[in-house]
């Protein structure tokens, strides 16, 4: 992308200042470029966003430099503006952005010089400032500083021997505290701030290179063993918010009269120690040096007095407002600004200069909010050519169409940068640019493309279809998720490359296909984060207001409850292969962390891969946590620090033996676990009954003790009938079983071709069916009920007469009948299924289920009857989805069997035939 730098000269704005500031003689040397080529973007800060750019001059010169563009968002605005009273200094503030050219400047001459008169090596380094410029496309100022190669501490866990190596984070934070000292004593307060311990995210603005070290080598001895050191650059000097965070610094800005600290000076100890290190560099022959640092310094005091003088800053010695000079320099600040953002012309200058209530006036429309419409009122008053724009807006029609159609496709121009529509989307009508402009202030650039986007949506519907129903390309999403964080690690060096192909080859494995589908999957969960997060939102707002603190509960347990689901899911799907799942089970149901479930499941299969996995995970969490979190800043170190004490405590006490590999198929040729799965049971299936008792028993245990917890834990706030009477929560569980059996019958009734299976899902549907009209209330049997159940169940709805329900039997009842006749004349050989096991042994424990119910309603045990049900009606639902996971299995079962009849009958015909097959048999 190429951005022409619409660029003015510093220099251009301060010709009519009558404030004398001494800066003409140290100017910027290297002069704005003539165009800038954005490469990609490093970095988004509190106040700036790093941009890698090119910049080129029209003599040919083209160098690589960072851009800091002061562009910050609303909070930090807001911060600073009630902190000092001013907008933010480094986006609108000529002198302020002076003021971080001269300080960069400074610092590195002064390490230097330190360096040098204390006779050692300097180990820190400044990236020097090259130019500033301002962006009139984004209304701020911006810093470029030379492209400095390097990278953050790697950590000690991601080495393989972390107690052999050196930990970088120690000592990038002494070589800090060592150069904030430094800083403090030369009276650069506020850029000790940047590299302060004491703020945890600012060992992000070190980068670490290493240099090759000096040593003597002898002819036995290779080159390639000498030691390295690490180099340590700053590559930030300029603070986003208020120093508040340390008391330090707040002492020393309260010492000098100011509440908020704010990249303070102390301009009398810096003078003093300027004048002392120049002193000893004369003396060692470095004029240069010495000449630069005095100018530097020079510069830097007086942009710094003159930036602090234009604020109003109530809470900076407002003692100082009674002099004249600082009120004079504070207006010709806001004249220069309101110049720069073109909210002046030329012709009113004089007349702000001198009248008192022009400026005033001035000055209060642009305190007015929104600050949009107070600058186009100040445009009005003091910009003749934008009185003129808006009075052939008013009057004439063609203007006014010119002027909407530009502004429309100004905003699809921003629409497009931010990936809020296809590159396609052509300014559209009035109503649709207004949905547009409604959706780029409610929602996430995601959701705004989803919804406006036809090809994104397909594409994503494909993709969440994919992810919920297609095992292979969920595999494949976990699969490319764990590349990714490899891929990252590798990025910042904290992997070498045969670390990572050993990872990735590992993860590919057969050996963990089950688990990378299940991490699929909860990855695959986050796309409904921007439906959820609302709803937290709304729930924890309405609980705050007087409603349930369930409002707040429910939306938090929402994503714990999905997870669940999805490891019921892959172990119900792994069940005959006994892939455990129950590490899985308990992380998952866990709020915020539980998307770590199947990576903590993995160590019992891989631990390295599952540690890895962990690692990343807490880095992840550390950087997304708020004001003090950050890539390479000392939360994210500390948080694997801490992670890599609970994996060694987790080793000592976890088998480390590989009890899943040893199960799961070995062989290289086996591509998924699921196909060696289908080829084992395609040798040989029967009804799986332990293990359908099992996923039964597990499902009920899951439910009806959540619901028996919900209502203890409730039980001042709930009814008596809410967990077992008419309605209740244990026959809404009921019926919700019932619901999906017959759903997933019908699914299994399409998926199956056997006639025998088609028998059996008929089956299931017409006694789900059955079951269901069985369960719901009968609006006659509702008169008896008490505590207002009848008036309940008729606002719901939720009741259905008696001669619907009989119907509703009746009807399944026939079907069943029916298909039992059809069956019984089509296909005479599944006649023996209906006295088969395979056919009664499965409704034996069915219907001990409903015996079992009938007793416990006879001896007045409702909670022990309704569960039971539960338990019968699950094993119904567990049937169903067996058929359909087995489907294709079933079908080459019978295939294969009806081929091995065939061939047995053949073996049988043939030794009729052939009189000798009795003396070969026992030859053989």
């Amino acid at each position: 992308m190429t951005r022409l730098s619409n660029t003015r000269q510093i220099g251009e704005i301060s010709e009519n200042s009558d404030v004398d500031t001494g800066l003409d003689p140290y100017r910027c040397q290297s002069e704005a470029p003539d165009d800038v080529r954005l490469i990609r973007t490093l970095g988004n800060g509190r106040a700036a966003t790093a941009e890698l750019v090119e910049a080129s001059w029209n003599d040919g010169r083209r160098h690589l430099y960072v851009e800091k563009v002061f562009a910050p968002g609303l909070l930090t605005r807001s911060i600073y503006r009630l902190a000092f009273a001013a907008p933010f200094a480094y986006q609108s503030n000529q002198h302020a952005i002076l003021a971080c050219f001269y300080r960069r400047r400074v610092v590195s001459r002064m390490l230097e010089a330190s360096a040098i008169c204390d006779e050692r090596e300097s180990s820190v380094d400044v990236a020097l400032p090259a130019y500033v410029r301002y962006d009139r496309d984004r209304e701020a100022y911006v810093l470029a500083a030379s492209f400095v190669e390097g990278r953050g501490p790697i950590p000690a866990c991601a080495n393989q021997n972390p107690a052999t190596v050196e930990n970088e984070m120690a000592g990038l934070v002494a070589e800090m505290r060592r150069v904030e000292r430094q800083l403090f004593d030369f009276g650069l307060v506020g850029s000790g701030w940047q590299v302060s311990p004491g703020a945890m995210v600012s060992t992000a603005n070190l980068l670490l290179s290493e240099h090759a070290g000096l040593r003597v080598v002898h002819s036995d001895e290779s080159e390639a063993d000498s030691p390295r050191s690490l180099r340590y650059t700053i590559i930030d000097l300029e603070s986003g918010i208020p120093a508040i965070l340390v008391w330090r610094y707040l002492w020393q800005s309260w010492r000098r009269g100011a509440v908020f600290p704010f990249d303070d000076l102390d301009s009398q100890k810096l003078r003093a120690s300027c004048a002392d290190l120049v002193d000893q560099l004369v003396q060692r022959g470095e004029q240069n040096l010495a000449a630069e640092l005095s100018a530097g310094v020079k510069a830097l005091v007086a942009a710094d007095e003159q930036w602090k003088a234009g604020e109003i800053a109530p809470f900076r010695r407002p003692w100082t407002w009674f002099s004249a000079q600082r009120r004079a320099h504070y207006r010709r600040t806001c004249i220069d600004r309101w110049q720069q953002q073109r909210l002046v012309d030329s012709e009113n200058v004089p007349a702000l200069e001198t009248s008192v209530w022009f400026f005033t006036l001035m000055w209060l429309l642009g305190v007015c909010p929104p600050g949009a419409i107070g600058r186009w009122f100040q445009s009005c008053f003091a910009n003749r050519s934008h009185r003129e724009r808006v009075r052939r807006f008013a009057t004439d029609k063609r203007v006014r169409s010119a002027f909407w159609m530009k502004y429309r496709r100004r905003q699809v121009k921003a629409l497009r940068e931010q990936q809020r529509c296809s590159n396609r989307t052509r300014p559209a009508s009035s109503l649709g640019f207004i949905g547009h402009r409604l959706l780029r202030y409610t929602t996430t650039a995601g959701v705004h493309r989803y919804l406006v986007d036809p090809t994104r949506r397909a594409r994503r519907n494909n993709q969440m279809r994919a992810l919920l129903f297609r095992g292979s390309y969920q595999i494949a999403f976990g699969r490319k998720a764990f590349r990714a964080a490899t891929r990252r690690w590798q990025s910042r060096e904290w992997l070498t490359d045969d670390e990572a192909t050993r990872l990735d080859s590992q993860f590919s494995g057969p050996q963990l296909a089950v688990y990378s589908r299940g991490l699929g999957m909860h990855l695959a969960i986050k796309f409904f984060y921007p439906l959820i997060t609302p709803l937290k939102v709304g729930g924890i707002a309405m609980a705050l207001t007087g409603g349930s603190v369930w409002f707040a509960i429910l939306p938090i347990m929402i994503l714990p409850a999905a997870r669940t689901l999805v490891t019921l899911f892959s172990l119900l799907a792994n069940r005959s292969h006994d892939v455990p799942h129950r590490h899985a089970m308990f992380v998952g149901a866990i709020p915020v962390v539980g998307s770590a479930a199947f990576i903590v499941q993995m160590w019992t299969a891989n631990p390295a891969v599952s540690k890895f996995l962990l690692r990343d995970f807490a880095s992840r969490f550390a950087r997304k946590i708020p004001i003090y979190g950050g890539p390479d800043s000392r939360t994210e170190h500390a948080v694997l620090a801490i992670g890599e004490r609970l994996l060694r405590l987790v080793a000592v006490f976890h088998p480390t033996s590989n009890e899943v590999a040893e199960a799961m198929p070995s062989r290289s040729e086996s591509k998924d676990v699921q196909s060696s799965i289908a080829k084992e049971q395609s040798h040989w299936m029967r009804w799986p009954y332990r293990k359908v008792m099992r996923d039964s028993l597990l499902a009920t245990a899951v439910c009806c003790g959540g619901l028996w917890a919900a209502n203890y834990m409730l039980a001042d706030s709930l009814s008596n009938q809410w967990l077992t009477g008419e309605n209740g929560a244990i026959e809404s569980v009921q019926l919700l079983v019932l619901v999906c059996t017959a759903i997933a019958g019908c699914w299994a009734l399409l998926r199956v071709k056997a006639s025998s299976w088609q028998s059996i899902a008929v089956a299931l549907v017409c006694v789900a069916v059955a079951g269901a009209a069985r369960e719901i209330p009968s609006a006659v049997s509702q008169a008896s009920l008490s505590d207002g159940a009848y008036q309940t169940a008729e606002a719901t709805g939720f009741a259905i007469s008696a001669a619907w329900k009989h119907g509703v039997i009746a009807v399944a009842v026939c079907v069943w009948l029916s298909r039992v006749a059809y069956a019984w004349l089509k296909f005479p050989e599944d006649r023996k299924l209906w006295f088969s096991p395979m056919f009664v042994w499965p409704a034996i424990p069915f219907a001990s289920c409903f015996v079992l119910a009938e007793l416990f309603e006879r001896s007045k045990w409702v909670a022990a009857e309704e569960m039971v049900e539960v338990f019968g009606y699950t094993m119904m639902m567990t049937v169903a989805i067996w058929m359909i996971r087995n489907a294709n299995v079933l079908r080459d079962w019978r295939s294969e069997e009806a081929n091995r009849d065939a061939r047995s009958a053949d073996m049988i015909v043939s030794e009729k035939m052939d009189p000798s097959a009795e003396g070969m048999k026992r030859a053989a």
